[in-house]
């Protein structure tokens, strides 16, 4: 009988406890979080009062954070989650995970992920990568969102599929202006694979939000295709202070 990886974690951690992925420190308690304490605290998680566009940082004063009240629209999404803010420590562990060739992080990054989507109490019948272009995933070797969905179905039970594909290369969002950046995403995205997402509720899941417009558009995109409830989470959100 083949032996899960979570029981083999278990063993292994008994005798010989798992490194944290960012310092090499031991983890204080053998592994289950991956991050070491020092590492954890170094990290700005977001806390409530969450925005509920976008999942940032938010004063609760304003319906949604400044910055979903700058993109100048409503996100077609219903709510989003966000674990992180994008700053300090938390974006050169991104960087790492995605640039750096360290796709290992995704176990680490993933659990926290999935804890979050759980106090958030998001419901979820299926999790959807956001995708790369083939070209950009043949240069990095991985989808990074799709090992985050595929460590946070693991944890939450909820099958990841691959339900988008990137139809077109796309500039990057940052330096371009709201209207450019609409233009830039039109017919970005289709649907791909077996899997009927009509009448579901999907969770869309992206590693960071700045402007919003990947995932605005890969979220129309589903319910176009008949998805009956689109809510996103991301690991970081940038926010301007």
């Amino acid at each position: 009988m083949a032996l899960k990886w979570e029981h083999f974690e278990k063993v292994l951690g008994m005798y010989l406890p798992l490194n944290c992925p960012v310092c090499g420190d031991i983890p204080f308690d053998g592994g289950a979080n991956q991050f070491c304490a020092e590492c954890l605290k170094s990290f700005r998680f977001i806390r409530e009062p969450a925005c509920p566009s976008c999942g940032g940082e938010h004063n609760g004063i304003l319906e949604v954070c400044p910055d979903c009240l700058a993109a100048g629209r409503k996100f077609p999404w219903k709510r989003g989650v966000a674990v992180f803010r994008m700053d300090g420590a938390v974006k050169e562990v991104i960087y790492r995970f995605k640039y750096r060739e360290q796709p290992e992080l995704a176990r680490a990054l993933g659990r926290l992920a999935a804890g979050a989507v759980r106090s958030a109490g998001l419901r979820a019948e299926l999790l959807v990568p956001t995708p790369l272009h083939w070209v950009r995933f043949l240069q990095r070797g991985f989808n990074q969102s799709e090992l985050l969905a595929k460590v946070v179905g693991k944890e939450l039970g909820i099958p990841a599929v691959n339900l988008l594909r990137r139809t077109k290369w796309t500039r990057q969002q940052a330096k371009l202006d709201r209207d450019a950046r609409i233009r830039n995403l039109e017919k970005a995205f289709s649907i791909c694979g077996s899997t009927n997402c009509r009448g579901r509720c999907i969770l869309l899941i992206d590693d960071v939000m700045t402007t919003g417009s990947t995932l605005a558009a890969a979220a129309q995109t589903l319910l176009e295709a008949g998805a009956a409830e689109v809510n996103i989470m991301v690991l970081a959100r940038r926010q301007r202070d």
